[in-house]
Parts: structure tokens; sequence; C-alpha cells
């Protein structure tokens, strides 16, 4: 089985809460999450923490400010730092 990479993953979970889907693979980093692909703030939301989920991180702990997310590209951004504290997180608790 091939791992998905960190921005399948992301966009995977952006189709999931997109109510716009656009044909173009892979997103593009200027989609506005809100006029483009349709995702109501309330559903952002649930994406960051859905997002942090998957990297095993507490999207709250962290004090992401969610507001800032408004491109597919602010939320690539958004998965790397979670990634990156995921792995700190890992060596600290080896």
């Amino acid at each position: 089985m091939v791992e998905e990479t960190m921005e399948l993953r992301v966009e995977r979970l952006v189709l999931e809460y997109a109510q716009a889907v656009p044909k173009v693979r892979p997103l593009e980093a200027g989609l506005s999450l809100q006029n483009d692909l349709a995702i109501e703030s309330l559903s952002l939301v649930s994406l960051a923490l859905r997002l942090g989920d998957e990297f095993g991180v507490n999207v709250v702990d962290m004090g992401l400010e969610l507001g800032a997310i408004k491109t597919f590209g602010d939320l690539l951004e958004v998965a790397r730092t979670l990634k990156q504290q995921s792995t700190v997180g890992a060596g600290e608790r080896t």
C-alpha cells in the first residue's frame, strides 16, 4: 500500500467538506475555501480539528488562528505546522 502524502491527506479532507468540488487535481493552493470550495466557517473549524487528528496534534492546544485560513494553500501551511509539531511531539515522548 502506498502511503498518502501530506498534501493528498489535506486534499482528501477538504473534499469531504467542500460543497463545490473542482474537477482539477491536485487542488490549487490559491483556491478560496469559502468562495471556490463553499466550505462554511463552522465546517472549517471541524476540518481543522480533523486535520489535527490526522497528525495526532490537538489544534486547540496549539492556539492556531483559524480565521486566517482562507485558501487551500493556507490549510496546507497549517498541515505542515501540524506535521512538524507531531514529529516534535513524537520525539519528546521517546
